[in-house]
């Protein structure tokens, strides 16, 4: 009975793509039809709040002892549960954006229907993979469900997951609009529809982020915010596309419309790989986020063959085969944007290509999973490949006036296929080839390659992260970094002009530019470390790598708040600083407390990647709150709050805040150490540092538990040591929470705030069974030795309080442009009145 919902909401798809403006027809029946897309989740949200055991999915993962809450939270536990919640988000983005998007110029109704139609696509094709999974499958006899992750009953994870798929959703809806633009040829405005949905998009993505972060510091075990995980990582690149996206338009120069519609596609394939990374159990085998698990595929060494494993698996084929698709639709939509330039006239009409994954999904539900199988791994690139590099076969009368030297100019076979392929036999991993033909496309079309510095300076930097993972070798890394700068050595010398590059204006453009060019890079770099980190989480690898562009982005920005003084005086002070991050990084790396004499290698300690940006972060500080406050002092007839720059640089504030706080609690914590487990002795006072900590009394309960079946910890008092004398700060209770019906247990950590940071206490979870059993024997006096992992994190509140103001920040941004749409809509109605 409960199924019939999903073949109803299919239904709705399908009548809403037929007729994607059929509010303006009968606005209750396309609301009607929008809610019959959200009835699945709500009815599997019913059964769950009801416990109706007679559903498989719900037996497995509900309880009738869960709290009301965590029973709604029960919802996304597995897979089917956060497919249907991401239709209910796509299914209220598409009805709060049915009209035309108004900027300059407003939106027309062929491209408004084009990207309804593929956010209803997309809907379809989720609600296909969720007939395919079927979450209201009748329980078979004699089973016994697990019951909810207990590290899933917690409040953060009420809000954590739904917000993550709503900032999904906003990246697929940008990737909408992108391709809209590309099949009905609309790129008048293209940049004020995307930035439209950037805007809301990105607080989205930041809040739902910072919460993970929040639940990862108060729950897990590893004692902080960040680790480098492979979602984290995942769900962190989304976020990078999304701020380069909302820089776009302040760097210098006019951006393409192709270069828009580029890199909204990049944040929609992006929202679909950081999804892939959570969904693939087995893929990224090193992730602790990942609940939903396959035990399929762990030999091959890269994560697309992982994924090729996973394409005969009934429960993870046909949903991760799906997503892969559409990552591969929207490179092949790029490739043919590229093309089009190139033969200066319009595509023919290939529209029907998005309809490719749907039909695949379709299809998986008659012929299962295997349907899959039958597609050869070499054939997904080559098509990609064979997609633009065919054209030079097919149209060889092609001819285009060159401006300098260029790739496509050749006789023989096309570069587009000889270079991938060479690529390929020297580096198998289709992911990397896939990056190396985006990257390299834009360059073979180009009349002047040289001038496509932008494109060059992404693929060297994918050569260089390809072989700092150890993703590729040192040769292999050098041919490709040798394609990406051949046009740059083939370039006939010209004369150059003589005056100088240090005036206001070249630095100021130079930190612009900044903005989008180090978050692009810094996105490949991240990206490639993942795609490397299957089977290990290469935390040091992010650290280490990223640290310049930490320095990169915080000279890029004293320089822009610097934009008015002499420029002279700003290099001068750039380059001071800089010297003294050097000189302290080499002669005294140790300084800055923590673990940052921890090594990494024979040459470089915790302490050097801390010193290479923390100087020039601290520095910008009081220039950036000084900037925040001019903006808000400006004499303007409107209100701060309502002002883009206001709100911008309160998130640059906030920003940087955060970073300060990164390195102190990140960068600086080796949670590897042994030396953060501490035994302590009951009654007595053990010394660590400049604190004492006193075991108190060993806490053992099974009373007034919201969830799990037992609690065990201890209480420590924290004292102050200093000079002999100690001063009682605070008591903690630091344990362990078990679940009977897993047999496992959950960490309860406690944390000790204080003005110049937070201690964090953790109680060693390998002893909780042996103290319980000792305790039942003997009682709870006769535990005298226990062990607790503590961490001491300085300036932790940076990390909150930055998060907390960049929220503030893009808060303001948003509401600004959405109050900037109601004026141009106010406007454009008067105009239309007085005609």
């Amino acid at each position: 009975m409960w199924e019939a919902t999903l073949w109803t909401a299919c239904l709705a798809a399908v009548v809403l793509m037929a007729k994607p403006d059929m509010h303006e027809r009968s606005k209750p029946t396309a609301l009607l039809a929008h809610l019959l897309l959200a009835l699945p989740f709500f009815t599997l949200v019913s059964r769950f709040i009801v416990n109706d055991t007679s559903i498989q999915y719900v037996a497995a993962f509900g309880g009738e002892s869960l709290p009301m809450k965590y029973r709604f939270a029960a919802t996304w536990a597995a897979r089917e549960g956060p497919i249907l919640m991401w239709v209910v988000w796509l299914s209220l983005l598409a009805w709060l954006w049915r009209k035309p998007i108004v900027g300059k110029s407003s939106e027309s109704n062929i491209s408004r229907n084009f990207r309804q139609r593929v956010m209803y696509g997309f809907s379809l094709t989720l609600l296909f993979i969720a007939l395919v999974l079927n979450p209201f499958k009748p329980t078979p006899n004699f089973f016994v469900g697990s019951g909810l992750n207990e590290l899933l009953q917690t409040n953060l994870m009420i809000i954590h997951p739904p917000i993550i798929f709503l900032a999904y959703s906003f990246c697929i809806f940008i990737a909408a609009v992108s391709l809209a633009a590309i099949f009905t040829h609309e790129t008048t405005d293209i940049e004020t529809r995307i930035l439209t949905l950037v805007r809301p998009g990105l607080l989205v993505t930041t809040v739902g982020i910072g919460l993970g972060g929040l639940w990862a510091y108060l729950i897990l075990d590893w004692g902080g915010y960040w680790a480098w995980d492979p979602v984290e990582t995942g769900s962190f690149l989304p976020w990078l596309a999304l701020v380069g996206l909302s820089h776009m338009r302040t760097r210098p120069g006019k951006v393409t419309d192709n270069g828009w519609i580029g890199a909204g596609l990049v944040v929609g394939a992006l929202a679909l790989f950081a999804t892939l990374v959570t969904r693939a159990g087995g893929v990224w085998a090193s992730s602790v986020h990942t609940f939903v698990i396959s035990d399929t595929g762990s030999a091959p060494d890269d994560a697309f063959s992982r994924m090729m494993l996973l394409k005969s698996d009934a429960l993870a084929g046909v949903e991760i085969m799906t997503y892969l698709m559409f990552i591969l639709l929207m490179v092949g939509s790029w490739l043919m944007l590229n093309r089009r330039a190139y033969h200066a006239r319009p595509s023919p009409n290939s529209a029907l290509i998005l309809l490719i994954p749907t039909i695949g999904a379709g299809l998986a539900i008659f012929f299962g999973a295997d349907l899959y199988h039958w597609i050869p791994n070499p054939v997904i690139f080559g098509l990609l490949i064979c997609f633009v590099g065919l054209d030079k076969l097919s149209n060889p009368n092609v001819v285009r006036n060159s401006e300098g030297w260029n790739f496509h100019s050749g006789k023989l076979l096309p570069s587009i296929i000889v270079l991938p392929v060479a690529v390929y036999l020297l580096v198998p991993k289709a992911f990397f080839v896939m990056l190396f033909i985006v990257f390299f496309t834009p360059m073979y079309y180009s009349d002047n390659a040289s001038k496509e510095w932008i494109w060059a300076s992404l693929g060297i930097m994918l050569g260089l992260a390809g072989a700092w993972s150890g993703m590729i070798g040192i040769i292999t890394a050098a041919v490709v970094i040798l394609v990406f700068i051949a046009p740059f050595l083939m370039e006939e010398d010209e004369t150059k002009k003589s005056d100088t590059w240090m005036t206001k204006s070249r630095l100021n453009r130079l930190a612009l530019w900044s903005s989008v060019m180090l978050v692009s890079l810094y996105l490949v770099l991240t990206l490639v470390i993942l795609l490397e980190s299957i089977d290990t989480i290469n935390f040091d690898a992010h650290e280490l790598y990223g640290a310049p562009f930490l320095l990169g982005f915080a000279a890029a920005m004293l320089t822009y708040t610097r934009r008015k003084a002499n420029p002279q005086n700003t290099v001068y002070v750039l380059l001071a600083v800089l010297s003294f991050s050097l000189y302290m990084a080499i002669f005294f790396s140790d300084t800055l407390g923590g673990d940052s004499s921890t090594a990494l290698s024979d040459y470089i300690n915790r302490g050097v990647i801390a010193w290479i940006s923390f100087p020039m972060l601290l520095l910008l500080v009081g220039p950036l709150v000084f900037e925040v406050k001019q903006q808000i002092t400006k004499s303007t007839k409107q209100k701060f709050w309502l002002r883009i720059p206001v709100n911008a640089h309160l998130v640059h504030l906030g920003l940087v805040l955060l970073l300060i706080g990164h390195i102190t609690t990140t960068v600086l914590v080796d949670r590897g150490d042994a030396s953060h487990r501490i035994t302590l002795v009951k009654d007595e006072i053990i010394i660590d540092g400049n604190y004492g900590f006193e075991f108190t009394e060993l806490i053992a309960t099974e009373d007034n538990l919201e969830v799990g079946d037992g609690f065990v910890g201890a209480k420590i008092t924290v004292y102050d040591y200093q000079d002999g004398d100690f001063d009682e700060i605070g008591v903690v209770e630091p344990g362990m929470l078990r679940f009977d019906r897993t047999g496992t247990a959950r960490s309860e950590v406690d944390v000790l705030s204080r003005w110049s940071g937070d201690m964090v206490f953790i109680f060693d979870g390998t002893q909780a069974q042996g103290l319980m059993q000792q305790t039942s024997s003997n009682g709870l006096e006769s535990v005298n030795l226990v062990r607790v992992t503590i961490y001491d994190l300085p300036a932790s509140h940076l990390v909150w309080l930055g998060w907390s103001l960049m929220m503030l920040g893009m808060l303001g941004v948003t509401y600004s442009g959405i109050y900037k749409i109601k004026q141009l809509n106010t406007k454009n109605q008067n105009l239309f009145e007085e005609e």
